[in-house]
C-alpha cells in the first residue's frame, strides 16, 4: 500500500507538470508573436495572422493538456502512457536542436528539451510510486 507521503508526492508531480503544460500553452495562445519570436530564429521566423493562428492551436492543446493532467486520476499505466508520449516531443528537440533541423529554433528550444525530460521523468516517478501501490508492496 502507498503511503500518504508518497500519494502526496505523485501530487505534487502530476501538478507540476499540469501547471508548467497549461502555463506554456497559455503563453502560446495569449502571446503567440512573443513566443515565434523568441523560439525562431530570423530566418524562420514569421509573424502573420496564419502563424499566429497555428501557435495558438498549439497552445490550446497544451493548455487542455495541463488541465486534463491535473484533473485526472492517474494511473501507473497513464503516466507510463504520458511519459511514453513525451519521446517523440524529445525526438524533436534532438532533431531542431542539434540534428539536421538546427538553426531553425534559437537557445530557447533548450527549455522546452528541459521541460520534456522533466515531464518524461516526473512521470517515471510517478509510475513507480503508483506502482508499489498497485502491487500491494
Amino acid at each position: 500500500m502507498i503511503t500518504p507521503q508518497r500519494q502526496a508526492m505523485v501530487h505534487r508531480i502530476q501538478t507540476t507538470m499540469a501547471v508548467g503544460y497549461s502555463a506554456m500553452g497559455a503563453w502560446c495562445v495569449l502571446a503567440p508573436a512573443s513566443v515565434i519570436t523568441l523560439s525562431l530564429t530570423s530566418t524562420f521566423a514569421r509573424v502573420d495572422a496564419t502563424t499566429m493562428l497555428l501557435m495558438q492551436c498549439f497552445g490550446a492543446q497544451a493548455v487542455t493538456t495541463g488541465l486534463l493532467l491535473g484533473t485526472a486520476t492517474m494511473t501507473a499505466a497513464s503516466f507510463k502512457a504520458f511519459g511514453l508520449a513525451m519521446l517523440p516531443y524529445l525526438g524533436f528537440n534532438v532533431w531542431f536542436g542539434v540534428g539536421p533541423g538546427k538553426g531553425m529554433f534559437t537557445p530557447v528550444l533548450g527549455l522546452d528539451f528541459v521541460g520534456n525530460i522533466v515531464f518524461a521523468l516526473g512521470s517515471a516517478w510517478c509510475v513507480r510510486l503508483l506502482e508499489e501501490r498497485e502491487k500491494g508492496q
